[in-house]
């Protein structure tokens, strides 16, 4: 049946899909980068497909019959609804995220030296001084009363007892005790003040993350305690015995043997005998010794005022003939008080000065002695001997001072990328 001739106006001609006329598609201004930029990539659903275009209402609405289809009208039905189809998109169920930025190349970084020094970036509990030459701990108030003892009766012994000591006695009895003084008191300031073995901190920053499961994925440390998350202790072989090397998770470095963490210092300290209050710091390797001269002059100075005090008290009292003592004691009341401070102090410090030689000779350290895990065994059998208890003493005060681990004064140095700071390249 043929088609009656008509003529139609624009605004009567069926509305196909722009897919259908693609030229005319660009031609109206769409591009078709327009028809992806709501396209969900993330999606892994297909779209669902267009309805395909009824002809009905077209030939209906003009009261035409539809025309047999043809085979050319049955393709460009079936080409029109493939268009449609990839045309047709979703919009997207979530805004898409720009991708991370990838990290700097190792080959792009660089190491340049700042203007800051590395005490001033020192994570522990210590306090710097004099451009970071003197390393301290914070509670210092212990450690000024201590000043005081030490300082004020040796003043006092120095202005009321030598004196006389020096015109009735010998004039080497005030030497001797202003010689005492003096290296008891730089023997404190630089048990003080001195770094005591500080042990650099992230030598062993990745041992944590080095225990892994049987399928070689890192565990997840959400899940297991605090106690699971410390890697597990090493041991070394020291003179054919064996000693444990523990991981300390502040410091994130494996402790050498004789190390211990300082909990007032926030530091592992090599050779840690123990954390003196007294002093603001921990007696460790590189203060031991003169923490011992400082204890061992202490304690000979106690002695030294009480004997000489009690010399000036008898001396005034023989030479002071029909008078009672307590008249000698109004005349000399400041040797009769530094007689009873220093019996006061001597025992105690005496007892410290002890129990130190006794350490030493057995060649182990206060925190090993109180954990009794070497100083009861026999000289022949401790690893850290040396044959007998005068070679211990002789290693402890004669060896030189190590070099501190930290370089406090030295200019601290950061990574930079050479991409973000194109002026610093090397040429």
């Amino acid at each position: 049946m043929a088609l009656p001739t008509m003529t139609t106006s624009p605004s009567d001609r069926p509305s196909f899909p722009r897919a259908f006329f693609p030229l005319e598609s660009h031609t109206t201004g769409d591009s078709v980068g327009d028809s992806f930029e709501n396209l969900d990539l993330g999606s892994s659903k297909l779209p669902p497909p267009a309805p395909p275009h009824n002809h009905n209402n077209y030939y209906y609405n003009n009261n035409y019959t539809q025309p047999s289809a043809s085979p050319h009208l049955q393709a460009q039905q079936q080409r029109e609804n493939e268009y449609g189809q990839r045309a047709t998109v979703t919009p997207p169920a979530r805004p898409l995220q720009p991708p991370p930025p990838r990290p700097p190349s190792n080959f792009n970084r660089r190491l340049r030296t700042t203007q800051t020094r590395n005490y001033k970036l020192f994570p522990g509990n210590n306090r710097f001084f004099c451009g970071g030459r003197l390393v301290t701990s914070r509670a210092y108030w212990a450690f000024l009363l201590a000043l005081l003892v030490l300082i004020a009766p040796s003043v006092l012994f120095a202005v009321f007892v030598c004196p006389w000591l020096w015109y009735r006695v010998h004039p080497a009895v005030p030497v001797i005790f202003g010689y005492l003084f003096t290296l008891a008191l730089v023997s404190m300031l630089k048990t003080s003040w001195t770094d005591p073995g500080i042990i650099p901190r992230n030598l062993d920053m990745y041992a944590a993350q080095q225990r892994v499961s049987g399928s070689g994925f890192c565990f997840s440390y959400e899940s297991i305690s605090d106690q699971q998350n410390i890697p597990a202790p090493r041991d070394v072989i020291v003179k054919g015995d064996e000693v444990r090397l523990k991981y300390c998770d502040t410091c994130m470095v494996y402790r050498p043997p004789r190390a211990s963490h300082c909990r007032q210092c926030n530091n592992c300290v090599e050779n840690e005998d123990h954390h003196c209050i007294w002093l603001n710091n921990c007696v460790g390797k590189r203060n031991y010794r003169s923490f011992f001269i400082f204890i061992v002059c202490a304690v000979i100075m106690c002695f030294y005022v009480i004997c000489f005090g009690l010399v000036h008290l008898v001396r005034l009292y023989l030479e002071s003939p029909g008078r009672s003592f307590h008249h000698v004691l109004s005349q000399a009341p400041v040797s009769l008080l530094l007689v009873i401070l220093s019996f006061l102090l001597v025992i105690p410090v005496g007892g410290l000065t002890g129990y130190h030689c006794f350490l030493i000779m057995r060649g182990v350290t206060t925190h090993e002695q109180l954990r009794a895990s070497m100083a009861m065994r026999p000289f022949e059998q401790h690893p850290f001997d040396r044959g007998n208890p005068f070679s211990n003493m002789f290693y402890v005060l004669c060896r030189p001072q190590p070099k501190s681990y930290l370089a406090r004064r030295k200019y601290a140095q950061e990574w930079y990328d050479v991409t973000e700071d194109p002026s610093s390249r090397p040429q």
